[in-house]
């Protein structure tokens, strides 16, 4: 004999099963939604008040004004004679939105036919800070200290201080033009302390992404004898090869003058190298 109510029982039962499965496919995230709706689906199950792990991976890491480059390679030199070296360079900077500090060091050497024909270095550092009244204008001190084997100065000792103006300060392009006073020492006899004047510039001009001009220059009168003067100018290429790896290839020229050379020292020094950098 039939049940009488089996008629009735079986849609309740079947209603009462959708039901059931309709409550977990709705707590159940589907695989396109867990793909292209991503955090709303964590949303789901994580706490309005509390971060989610996408946005907490969001949290960009400030960038280090700290910043370092080697490089070494070829080099290519012209007093009396054109030689044919090896050259070795490294820097490092702390750079921020209101001071910068830099300190370089470039070194070139040639040996041929027994005889050194180049043998010369030079370390750089400069400190530069903006006055808080004028954005655009700063307060400098910089300092550089040379050995040449090749000629009768042997070291030469620079230091200098003073203003400048920052005629651009983009992203792209920063020009400084500065003036100040200082002095110069070289080990050359009996010669003494020769106060100097300066004036000078320093550009810094990302062409786009993967090519940089760098170039400082200098005129640095003797005071007491304000015809007499040294000049210093370098230009430096850097393209890069690889973002990833921060490899570039770098061109530099550097050119030093001195108005009245001591015996035995040459009234125009060139430096041409090139060669391979790493930065980090």
């Amino acid at each position: 004999m039939k049940n009488e109510n089996s008629l009735f029982q079986m849609p309740f039962c079947t209603a009462l099963a959708f039901l059931i499965t309709g409550h977990a496919a709705a707590a159940v995230p589907s695989i396109s939604s867990l793909i292209f709706d991503a955090p709303n689906v964590v949303g789901i199950f994580a706490d309005d008040d509390q971060a989610t792990p996408l946005e907490a991976e969001a949290t960009t890491v400030p960038k280090s004004p700290w910043s370092s480059t080697i490089g070494a390679g070829l080099s290519y030199s012209q007093t009396d004679n054109v030689n044919v070296g090896a050259n070795f360079n490294g820097s490092f900077a702390r750079n921020d939105e209101n001071s910068k500090w830099e300190t370089s060091l470039k070194y070139i050497y040639n040996f041929d036919d027994n005889e050194v024909k180049d043998n010369f270095g030079v370390i750089q550092t400069s400190f530069e800070r903006l006055l808080d009244d004028h954005p655009k204008w700063l307060w400098f001190t910089q300092a550089s200290f040379q050995y040449n084997e090749t000629e009768a100065y042997k070291t030469r000792t620079k230091a200098f201080g003073g203003l400048g103006f920052l005629v651009s300060r983009s992203d792209d392009l920063k020009l400084l033009i500065k003036g100040g006073l200082g002095a110069s020492k070289d080990r050359n006899g009996d010669s003494g302390i020769i106060p100097r004047s300066l004036v000078g510039y320093s550009v810094d001009w990302a062409i786009n992404d993967l090519v940089r001009l760098t170039s400082e220059g200098s005129i640095e009168n003797d005071i007491g004898a304000y015809s007499e003067y040294l000049t210093v100018l370098e230009l430096k290429l850097t393209v890069k090869v690889s973002k990833i790896n921060n490899l570039g290839l770098y061109l530099t020229l550097r050119d030093e003058y001195d108005s009245n050379p001591a015996l035995g020292d040459s009234w125009n020094q060139v430096w041409l190298t090139m060669g391979l950098s790493y930065s980090f």
